[in-house]
């Protein structure tokens, strides 16, 4: 699972962009990148817009169609 400071419990908002537990200001473009933050504790719920749940990109995504597709060999050896 990616990390990001806007899923993580100890990051907060209002006047300021802050991490509770790293104990510093955190810029908003810094926030919506992927980190590998040792203090992260996943949230589900996003940090800007209170609304939004975290959903992680591999659920819901198409699945490829290539292993139903017929070969270019299918109609000489079948």
């Amino acid at each position: 699972m990616r990390q990001y400071c806007r899923y993580c419990a100890n990051f907060v908002t209002g006047n300021g962009d802050w991490c509770e537990e790293l104990k510093k200001e955190v810029g908003e473009s810094a926030a919506r990148r992927p980190n590998k933050c040792r203090a992260f504790e996943f949230n589900e719920i996003d940090a800007f817009d209170l609304n939004r749940t975290y959903k992680p990109r591999g659920e819901g995504m198409r699945q490829s169609k290539t292993s139903e597709q017929p070969t270019l060999f299918d109609g000489f050896f079948g």
